[in-house]
């Protein structure tokens, strides 16, 4: 076993894993309490869980870099969205709305159905996270968006490189997958290190949607009319999906109409993938300790 690999199965092994049945597919959740598995509570039971959801064409392991240190003082979930990850494949209809729908009854069997808690959320999945925290208004405390899709227009699309074959030994295909994750995900090319290439490469091979269609829309700016909540927005100044810094401050003011207010963040010479490119503010910011 390589060491990238190793990483992200010692990461896993610090959580719980949960899989819970909704209509036709399954929903994996991972639960890191306390930093390790063998910890039963966080060290501040008394804030309430945080749920992290990934982006498109991802899993938990998005968040690899974030999982340790958010779990230090806070009860953190990760979710697999269906068709992605550990998760089963996402029934039709394959819409916005009825990803949010599964995951919203997924609550229940991983205890999140009653009590309070926050939403972090990547990219694609900021889109499935707004709509959760306006469905669930009474318990959602805060939502918090990173390089977020669903902005319309002043989202950019970026051109990759075609995908290496299947089978194509790791090696090889890490040739590609670096220069994916540069002109996509990380700015900074010396923070594209093996284990951002092995977690792209995994997140890859499981995927069985398709994202990038939703991300275009406007999804995420029409249901922020309906996010009562405190948001933290979350952009890398680099970031190869926002089109630019004219176009990140016209989200800056789209945002400051969100009813429940916003705090807008700009991360200079970070790209896409901020929390793991810089996790230490987006770890603060997270968990609201940096405004």
């Amino acid at each position: 076993m390589s060491p990238s690999q190793l990483y992200l199965r010692e990461l896993a092994e610090r959580s719980r894993l949960h899989v819970v049945a909704v209509e036709t597919t399954s929903i994996a959740w991972r639960q890191w309490s306390g930093a390790d598995a063998a910890v039963p509570t966080p060290a501040n039971p008394e804030a309430p869980p945080l749920i992290l959801i990934h982006g498109g064409f991802g899993s938990w392991t998005h968040w690899a870099e974030n999982l340790l240190s958010l779990s230090v003082s806070r009860e953190v979930w990760t979710v697999d969205l269906p068709g992605l990850g550990e998760s089963g494949d996402m029934p039709q209809p394959q819409t916005l709305e009825h990803f949010t729908t599964l995951l919203r009854h997924s609550l229940a069997g991983v205890g999140l159905s009653e009590g309070t808690f926050e939403i972090a959320a990547f990219s694609f999945g900021a889109m499935i996270g707004a709509r959760l925290a306006a469905a669930c208004r009474h318990q959602c405390q805060r939502l918090t968006v990173i390089g977020a899709a669903g902005c319309g227009a002043l989202h950019h699309q970026v051109d990759l490189l075609p995908l290496p074959a299947p089978g194509t030994p790791f090696d090889e295909a890490a040739v590609t997958h670096r220069e994916n994750l540069a002109r996509l995900m990380i700015a900074d090319p010396h923070k594209i290190d093996i284990n951002a290439i092995r977690i792209h490469s995994e997140n890859l091979a499981k995927h069985r949607f398709r994202s990038r269609g939703l991300a275009g829309t406007d999804d995420l700016l029409v249901t922020l009319e309906q996010v009562a909540v405190p948001i933290c927005a979350i952009w890398g100044s680099e970031d190869a999906t926002a089109g630019g810094r004219d176009a990140l401050e016209k989200r800056r003011v789209l945002f400051s109409d969100a009813p429940g207010g916003c705090d807008f963040h700009v991360l200079d010479g970070v790209g896409h993938w901020t929390m793991y490119e810089a996790p230490g503010i987006s770890n603060a910011l997270i968990l609201g300790s940096e405004r």
